[in-house]
């Protein structure tokens, strides 16, 4: 499973590249503009997919220094995320902030967790992060 993730983050971020997008924040981003704090977004998204791999991974392994690394890095975009524009349903970007602020708090609390080497309480604190994002690329992104 985690296998599939990072493959599909490798092709995902390589067709990014490769194909031209329509943005919902203005023009074609192969030939026009997309505002920076989207580039942030496009950014984000790929390190947000490997970091949640190997945050569940060292969490499988009870590796908590490795699972603190992992949840502080997707932790400190979260501001960045709050700032952004979703993809779609752009006009909804209260809503987006909302789960920003869900996805926030849910990995804010895994962090706690781990540094409370409370391995068993991080595990189902990162599924309510898996849950959050997958909330929102169901309304926003997909």
């Amino acid at each position: 499973m985690k296998i599939l993730v990072v493959i599909a983050v490798v092709l995902s971020t390589g067709l990014f590249f490769i194909t031209p997008k329509a943005s919902a924040h203005g023009k074609v981003s192969s030939g026009g503009t997309v505002d920076a704090q989207m580039k942030k977004l496009h950014a984000m998204m790929p390190m947000f997919s490997i970091a949640s791999a190997e945050l569940e991974t060292a969490l499988e392994k009870g590796d908590s220094a490795a699972a603190l690394v992992q949840a502080e890095k997707i932790k400190a975009a979260v501001p960045d995320l709050k700032k952004s524009k979703p993809h779609k349903n752009v006009k909804q970007r209260k809503k987006f902030v909302d789960i920003a602020i869900s996805f926030d708090e849910a990995i804010t609390s895994t962090v706690n967790l781990i540094k409370k080497d409370d391995i068993a309480g991080a595990k189902t604190a990162f599924k309510k992060v898996e849950e959050v994002c997958a909330t929102c690329h169901a309304k926003f992104r997909d």
